[in-house]
């Protein structure tokens, strides 16, 4: 009966330290993306654009392009992270020629739909207004809760210099 009891604590001494164990030797690594895998790698990132609406000048601001899950050269998302009307879709895209554009493509903000024309990128296009060269954009959207308004944006690609930010 001794043993027995004497049996009964050792196995429970024994299952807490393999508890305790596993718990502590569990190690937290952080996954953090490698960004050489994004194959859109060389057109991601934020750019700051001016905005005009139907002609008339809308302010500046910023733009956000980056890969889509499937991480492919056909398609890349454009986000304006609500910064004006309402901007965020999946748009094909061209890597080689660095072009993109597509007609009635769903806008996830607002539930509508946008048509994206002459979209293209220029690398080295742009000057910013710290002086460093870097890459322009350029393209027009027409929503279709407002037919027919068009919206200009061109701009460059973002620094995060202070004097290059809207």
């Amino acid at each position: 009966m001794k043993n027995n009891i004497i049996l009964k604590k050792l196995s429970y001494l024994f299952l807490s330290f393999a508890l305790i164990t596993s718990f502590v030797s569990c190690d937290q690594v952080e996954s953090v993306p490698d960004e050489n895998d994004i194959l859109i790698s060389e057109i991601t990132g934020t750019w700051v654009v001016d905005m005009i609406y139907d002609g008339d000048p809308a302010g500046t601001n910023t733009i956000s392009i980056y890969n889509t899950s499937a991480n492919d050269t056909q398609f890349m998302w454009l986000d304006d992270q609500e910064h004006s009307w309402g901007l965020k879709a999946k748009v094909p895209l061209n890597l080689d020629a660095l072009t993109f554009g597509g007609a009635d493509l769903e806008e996830l903000y607002y539930d509508v739909t946008v048509s994206i024309t002459e979209g293209i990128i220029v690398k080295g296009g742009a000057t910013t207004p710290s002086g460093d060269v870097v890459d322009s954009i350029s393209f027009k959207a027409e929503f279709s809760d407002i037919p027919g308004e068009i919206w200009e944006y061109s701009g460059y690609k973002s620094t995060a210099k202070i004097n290059d930010l809207p």
